[in-house]
């Protein structure tokens, strides 16, 4: 996700709905975030939110991604992370 953020800023790949692009800084941002629905401190069930959240994130965007990374390989591309 952190890639296609990335390429879509530089305005390298820019042939991805808004709404895509939206929905993964959500995410991302969602992980980042202190303040989640189960506290990060929770042994084991703290990060459940987080990849609940992110599941969620790669299903509704996946033919986006999956896209993305034909256009990233057929350019000679690398994975920017």
């Amino acid at each position: 996700m952190m890639s296609m953020i990335k390429s879509y800023v530089k305005k390298e790949y820019t042939e991805v709905p808004v709404g895509t692009i939206i929905a993964m800084i959500s995410a991302l941002l969602f992980i980042v975030n202190p303040f989640d629905l189960i506290p990060d401190a929770i042994p084991v069930f703290g990060v459940v939110d987080d990849v609940a959240v992110t599941a969620l994130c790669l299903k509704l965007v996946s033919t986006d991604i999956e896209e993305y990374e034909k256009w990233r390989v057929l350019n000679g591309k690398k994975l920017d992370v």
